[in-house]
């Protein structure tokens, strides 16, 4: 497989107008509906005074925008925002999944400042038409990032593929099945399989020094769900080495 960076990048720049995505805009997220694609992207503000924290801060929120080829966007908005106690101090990185007719918009939920592990966890919010948010969620009761779905049922099943313990290392990329769509943020579903999580891990950590997590949702080819996700190798040291990898992952189990 071969893959280009386009002369036209970058895709997306911040916008100085908008003041909730004037810093900058990154880790964005493509969906397909009809004939347009939408991004879904990380969008981080100018600093300004948080009441909360009593300081000047930048918080992220999450935006979209459309396109017709994937390259030239338009009509950006604010999509997504900080508005229960859960994610008060952000919303980051998101992966979206249409399954059925529903999408499901996975982010990285900030409830705590400073930042620490038990105030990282996975928010989930859920969307019919790209247009406005339906549902929103605090997904995972533990620390969590980079969760997403996988496009379709599995055995009848809905499967999630998400980063347990990303800012309380090691980190473990792991799998989750679902019976009904509200177990994905029902806090007792998780608290029994978090007691287990080790058992659902997928082993692609290579030495303990190293960092990884989910970079986009997976990908349903002839050969297997293709995942990609983040390697760093050397985490706790100046000499990181960020990298993309990617991983086969069988069709039926």
């Amino acid at each position: 497989m071969l893959i280009e960076r386009p002369d036209k990048n970058p895709i997306l720049k911040p916008k100085r107008i908008h003041s909730w995505e004037a810093e900058a805009v990154f880790n964005g997220c493509p969906v397909k509906k009809g004939g347009n694609i939408y991004l879904i992207y990380r969008a981080i503000s100018l600093p300004h005074y948080h009441a909360l924290a009593r300081t000047k801060l930048v918080v992220s929120d999450i935006g979209i925008a459309e396109s017709k080829d994937g390259v030239d966007f338009h009509n950006r908005k604010r999509f997504i925002i900080p508005e229960y106690s859960w994610e008060r101090f952000g919303c980051e990185d998101p992966r979206v999944t249409k399954l059925d007719n529903k999408y499901y918009i996975f982010y990285t939920a900030l409830s705590e400042y400073p930042f620490r592990a038990d105030g990282i966890k996975v928010g989930i919010a859920i969307s019919r038409d790209l247009k406005s948010i339906q549902e929103k969620h605090l997904a995972t009761p533990f620390n969590a990032k980079g969760m997403a779905l996988f496009p379709e049922k599995i055995e009848e099943k809905i499967w999630a593929v998400l980063t347990v313990n990303t800012d309380r290392p090691p980190a473990k990329i792991c799998l989750a099945s679902f019976d009904k769509e509200e177990d994905i943020w029902k806090e007792a579903y998780w608290q029994t399989w978090y007691k287990n999580f080790e058992k659902y891990s997928l082993p692609l950590q290579r030495r303990p020094q190293d960092h990884i997590e989910v970079g986009a949702p997976p990908i349903k080819t002839e050969y297997g769900w293709l995942l990609f996700y983040s390697y760093i190798q050397n985490y706790f040291s100046p000499q990181r080495l960020f990298s993309i990898e990617a991983v086969l992952l069988d069709l039926e189990n």
